[in-house]
């Protein structure tokens, strides 16, 4: 194809209206012919008229027939494709938009018309555009010699980028702090809305509702089966990002977007959005108790005015996640209490009564609950009725002091229940899930709560064995899934309850007398203070005991 030059050139012999609205990419060379190319053999003087945006504008305040704010310079191709070529013509933006004038030679007839925005002003003579190509459109136009010819045409923003986010004022969505580019944190299970804008090759929002780009939104593979991505309905952009699973693997979840424009350039993006768990702290304060939730960080979020009532001295929390139940084991109730994850009453639940209850687990095997006592282990199925699956309603215990579910080794499924044993001989108790007797290992101190980790995968750090959790009166201690001790950590806070997040996530200890939820590494080497928080003095809360994660 024959070099072709730019040619700037001034006012029109008629009036050729162009309307123009998009945005957007990389530079794109535009074929060029040198002046005094072969002329043809009749030409039709016309004129362009381009209404310039004010560079300095906010996008949030384009209308969408506004070309990108970027724009500083238009470039006008005629039949681009013939043999030979039509002229080039250019014109740039003046200093803070309006409108400016272009003449075009365009031979009459059936022509072709390639207008292009760049972010960079052309040079006459120039052999390719400078700068990034903003947007582009070809029309086709029937030019008549003696007449005033009007040409409408609407550039398609050259998607060059992607940005994903979500909407504002949603509770369960954390910006994760220093992260760039942006990643998020999904709390829980509750959905959330995220939109998706394509850029164009200066990061300015392409806006344009007559030919948008096509935009999808979708997990990333990874995420399968723990994330699930929607479409908004009536909405071109939106999107609804809701958790399905716990995420055990060491890798975040995220979200991957195309955005493909109507000349068919396209772009891909992805954003971390890593599912994770609210915190639930029940606290004793002062005979006045209550359960307060959190996100990762400790940032309260707000729960309905009456969220758990009833409570008289709750011990322990557990969580389960097939039913969306949080159990409550009161020590003074001796019950164990059952709610929904904003702390409304289970209406069809009959709460059992557990003499003396310290502890309370699920097992989300047999779809049974496990609950600790002065008179061993209380089974029963979460609405309060009988065991399934032909669990007995109680089994013996010796002094039976908190209790965890135990899903597997690194090696095999175990389903078993492990129980602390307060005696002047502290064990651990291991038991079937039927209450047969499945082994014990010693404890160094008297337990108050157990809690139970997956096993740490090859890729996971730091490793560990880890896989049972023990607090007592100074600190905190680490057993394989075996009762095999691991490690062990001194706590002075006079620690309580704790959980272990089950979206990878650490040992989590409420501490009683220091008002604190201290979370640790998994081999306890470390406390982790990005996920540690005092109970904020404004909710006027002490004493937290039972902790469970929520998912």
């Amino acid at each position: 194809m024959n070099a072709r030059s730019f040619a700037a050139v001034a006012a029109p012999a008629l009036a050729l209206a162009v309307a123009l609205s998009g945005c957007s990419r990389g530079a794109h060379v535009v074929p060029v012919r040198a002046n005094g190319g072969a002329p043809s053999a009749q030409r039709v003087r016309v004129g362009f008229t381009m209404h310039w945006p004010d560079r300095a504008q906010s996008a949030r305040l384009r209308r969408p027939s506004f070309v990108s704010p970027s724009t500083a310079s238009v470039v006008v191709e005629v039949n681009a494709d013939a043999q030979p070529a039509g002229p080039v013509t250019f014109a740039n933006a003046p200093p803070g938009g309006g409108t400016s004038t272009i003449a075009i030679d365009a031979p009459p007839g059936a022509d072709v018309f390639v207008i292009s925005l760049y972010d960079q002003p052309q040079t006459a003579g120039e052999t390719s555009a400078a700068g990034n190509e903003l947007g582009r459109v070809r029309v086709a136009q029937t030019i008549v010699a003696n007449a005033t010819n009007t040409l409408s045409a609407t550039v398609i923003g050259t998607v060059a980028a992607i940005r994903i986010g979500p909407l504002p004022n949603q509770p369960n969505v954390l910006p994760v702090a220093g992260a760039n580019p942006a990643a998020y944190e999904l709390v829980g299970r509750d959905p959330a809305t995220f939109a998706v804008a394509p850029l164009d090759a200066d990061g300015n929002a392409i806006v344009q509702p007559d030919a948008p780009p096509a935009i999808t939104l979708a997990a990333n593979p990874r995420a399968n089966g723990i994330l699930a991505v929607t479409p908004v309905a009536g909405t071109t952009d939106r999107f609804t990002a809701q958790a399905l699973a716990a995420n055990a693997t060491t890798y975040p979840t995220s979200l991957a977007a195309t955005a493909t424009d109507a000349n068919g350039n396209l772009a891909t993006s992805s954003t971390v959005v890593d599912v994770t768990s609210a915190v639930y702290v029940a606290y004793a304060n002062g005979g006045a108790p209550a359960i307060a939730r959190f996100d990762p960080h400790g940032t309260p979020l707000p729960l309905p005015a009456g969220a758990f009532a009833g409570l008289a001295n709750p011990v322990a929390l557990a969580y389960d996640a097939d039913d969306r139940a949080i159990f409550v084991a009161d020590g003074s109730l001796g019950k164990v209490l059952a709610y929904d994850e904003n702390g409304g009453a289970l209406a069809s639940y009959a709460p059992p009564a557990v003499a003396g209850a310290n502890g309370v687990a699920y097992d989300p095997h047999n779809g049974n609950v496990y609950a600790t006592g002065s008179a061993g282990v209380t089974v029963f199925a979460p609405n309060g009725g009988p065991p399934l699956g032909g669990a007995p309603a109680t089994f013996a215990a010796t002094s039976a002091q908190g209790i965890a579910f135990v899903a597997s080794s690194p090696t095999a499924a175990l389903n078993e229940l492990v129980v602390g044993n307060a005696s002047a001989t502290p064990r651990l108790a291991f038991f079937t899930e039927k209450g047969r007797n499945a082994g014990g290992a010693p404890l160094s101190a008297a337990p108050i709560a157990l809690a139970y980790a997956a096993p740490v995968s090859v890729n996971q750090s730091p490793q560990t064995k880890a896989q049972i959790y023990v607090t007592n009166a100074n600190g905190v201690a680490a057993y394989d899934a075996f009762g095999s001790n691991v490690s062990s950590a001194a706590d002075t806070g006079a620690p309580f309850g704790i959980a272990v997040d089950p979206n990878a996530g650490p040992p989590l200890v409420a501490e009683r007398s220091a008002n604190t939820l201290t979370a640790y590494l998994l081999d306890l080497g470390a406390t982790d203070p990005t996920r540690s928080f005092t109970t904020p003095a404004a909710l006027g809360l002490t004493q937290p005991q039972g902790v469970c994660f929520v998912f």
